[in-house]
């Protein structure tokens, strides 16, 4: 599905994390698949992420979830703003929101964040580390772009927030229902709700840091090394001060670290694993049945789906899902990308055509599960 009078190639080539850009009714006629009584609901769950802001005296104040239904009863009448994270990972319909976005590579899509506003309803001026969608679902916000920013721009000192200190105007947008506004990285922008019940769905892709990759990588290559494996000197000079960390040293050191990073077959495994990667990835696992009872189960007409918020990657060698990664035949490569092509919360019909063990082994990964035609 294509965004209405949208180049993605000329967006990619000239505006992609550099500058921000409004694509008015880019989704036309557009309708919200949630409203704020729905919104609430969902950020009553204990295993959902939520917030409410609410801006006063100059200054805005965060509450976070869970909360009870009483909560939503005390808020003021105006200017305050619930958000709640990965809605797609719980609606399928917001879930087909994303197949808009699919020019970007699916390995870097986060999740859908949803917001509802009462007027004046705003998280304050901030910029993201990510590049993000402003989906526009109901009612209506006036975004106001700034500059960038960066590790240097003062913040204001606000509770749970990072608010800038000065904020700026360079742009100015009044967002409909089906408009979209793309901010990228380190791009200050702060979103007013003008009236009532301003719903906007933020799209944001996962930009893990320098630091965060570095700190991923070198973990992974230790988990796999054997402790025995120790230091050993380079050829050492007799009469070279005791105490003297040499050049020579530093280089052998490097070398030895080179040794273990320059494995592009490692490399390959861990950066699939880590941009598929899911939090609490434990609690997707389902081991209930062993391999036959799966077997018996889709013999008798049981229907396999990808599940909601599931994250999929492939390469020449691996299928990457939800943080594994498993090896399949080069025979089988247009079935997994098939499979990689499927939607969250798509019955599957690529599956009898991958390998059984790899079947069951997604669903025991939670990436795949029965269908269940009660929810329809």
């Amino acid at each position: 599905m294509a965004l209405q009078n949208f180049d993605p190639q000329w967006f990619l080539d000239q505006v992609w994390q550099r500058e921000a850009l409004l694509l008015k009714a880019a989704l036309p006629n557009y309708e919200c698949p949630l409203d704020g009584n729905d919104l609430a609901g969902l950020a009553c769950e204990d295993d959902v992420d939520s917030r409410i802001i609410i801006e006063k005296d100059g200054g805005w104040e965060l509450r976070n979830g869970p909360f009870k239904e009483e909560d939503f009863g005390s808020l003021p009448a105006s200017n305050w703003t619930l958000l709640v994270q990965s809605v797609d990972h719980y609606l399928p319909e917001l879930a087909d929101l994303l197949t808009h976005f699919r020019f970007i590579p699916r390995w870097r899509t986060e999740d859908v964040m949803v917001s509802y506003a009462c007027d004046g309803g705003n998280v304050g001026p901030h910029y993201d580390q990510y590049d993000v969608f402003l989906v526009q679902g109901s009612g209506r916000r006036r975004w106001k772009v700034g500059g960038h920013c960066s590790a240097q721009t003062p913040l204001a000192s606000q509770a749970g927030l990072r608010l800038l200190q000065d904020f700026s105007v360079e742009q100015e947008y009044l967002l409909e229902a089906g408009d979209v506004l793309y901010v990228p990285p380190g791009v200050a922008h702060w979103g007013i709700a003008e009236g009532d019940d301003c719903i906007t769905l933020s799209v944001g892709f996962r930009a893990p840091s320098e630091a965060a990759l570095l700190s991923d990588y070198s973990d992974d290559i230790a988990s796999f090394l054997d402790e025995s494996l120790r230091y050993q000197d380079p050829q050492l000079n007799a009469n070279a001060h005791p105490a003297e960390i040499s050049a020579g040293v530093r280089e052998h050191v490097k070398s030895l670290m080179l040794r273990h990073i320059n494995d592009d077959a490692h490399l390959a495994r861990w950066f699939g694993e880590m941009m598929t990667r899911i939090p609490d990835q434990e609690s997707m696992i389902d081991d209930s049945l062993n391999p036959e009872e799966f077997l018996l189960e889709l013999a008798e007409g049981a229907v396999l789906q990808l599940r909601l918020g599931a994250r999929l990657a492939f390469d020449e060698q691996y299928l990457f899902a939800d943080g594994l990664a498993f090896t399949y035949p080069p025979e089988q490569r247009d079935d997994v990308k098939s499979l990689c092509e499927i939607e969250s919360g798509i019955t599957i019909d690529t599956a009898h055509r991958l390998s059984p063990d790899m079947i069951y082994a997604l669903f025991c990964n939670g990436t795949l599960c029965f269908y269940d035609d009660t929810q329809d």
